[in-house]
């Protein structure tokens, strides 16, 4: 019985790091650019009672191995890097469409994050921002040097009017149509992509950091490589879909109900072994 028990609750581990899972991926269901977590489990076969062994003449037909399971554990946790919808933006917004990632530093550059995130705003201090205040990086003229967007202050430019065009160009245009360039402040976006995107470790807010799975990011570059093209004034939704979520959620709390169950049977059979020893 105590077998039982323990093989219940390391389904009961696994299947409440499961719901944990699915309440953090529906929680962002609004938040642009989240990218959602896929878990996946595994059957635990660790007790081997026999082998088995090969048909023989001498000792007829063969056997099987016999081995007890010892219930299940989580095989795997990996960010899902599927494509989200493309919703309408403010002026400063930008959608990655394709595999790429924007380049933000919350430490002055002296290291990189990665975000599908183009929800971005100017501070205080004229500096293009994510939503938790990380800087943008880009390229300034024809350079290809990795340099923060910054300088765009209210007495270089009419801010409500700067946007970017589809080939990651910073303008400020006429007015808030977007369709005259009165000037071009120099600055282009720039995209980067990881092979293995999925080994990537996520870490405040939608942003990314690279990992040994994930290898390192690909040399940064304009739009329309292969990292992918952007939409103006456009955000990435969340790629997370309630209805699927909502169903797994169903078949785990069935799942963690059953487990449950084994528990308080094998319990109440130690229970009744117990007052009959007394």
């Amino acid at each position: 019985m105590l077998d039982v028990i323990r093989q219940a609750k390391n389904a009961i581990v696994a299947e409440d790091a499961a719901l944990q899972i699915i309440t953090s991926n529906i929680a962002n269901m609004s938040t642009s650019g989240y990218k959602g977590l896929d878990l996946s489990f595994q059957s635990l076969f660790e007790r081997i009672l026999n082998q088995g062994m090969a048909a023989s003449a001498s000792s007829g037909g063969g056997t099987n191995p016999l081995q007890f399971g010892q219930g299940m554990g989580i095989a795997n946790l990996q960010v899902d890097f599927s494509q989200g919808d493309l919703n309408s933006g403010s002026n400063l917004d930008l959608a990655i469409s394709g595999q790429g990632l924007f380049v933000v530093s919350d430490d002055g550059g002296a290291t990189y994050k990665y975000s599908r995130s183009g929800d971005f705003s100017i501070d205080s201090s004229g500096n293009l921002v994510t939503t938790t205040g990380a800087q943008i990086y880009g390229f300034y003229g024809t350079g290809a040097t990795l340099t923060p967007i910054t300088n765009l202050t209210a007495d270089l430019y009419n801010t409500d009017n700067l946007s970017f065009n589809s080939s990651g160009y910073l303008l400020e245009y006429t007015d808030n149509t977007f369709t005259n360039v009165k000037t071009d402040t120099g600055f282009r976006i720039a995209l980067t992509y990881f092979n293995n995107p999925s080994g990537l470790l996520q870490t405040a807010g939608t942003n990314f950091q690279e990992t040994e799975a994930s290898g390192s990011a690909a040399s940064a570059a304009l739009p329309g490589g292969a990292a992918g093209t952007i939409s103006a004034r456009y955000l990435e939704a969340s790629n997370v879909n309630y209805m699927s979520q909502t169903l797994l959620s169903q078949e785990i709390q069935s799942a963690m109900n059953g487990s449950l169950t084994m528990v308080r049977m094998a319990s109440d059979i130690i229970d009744g072994f117990i007052s009959k020893l007394s």
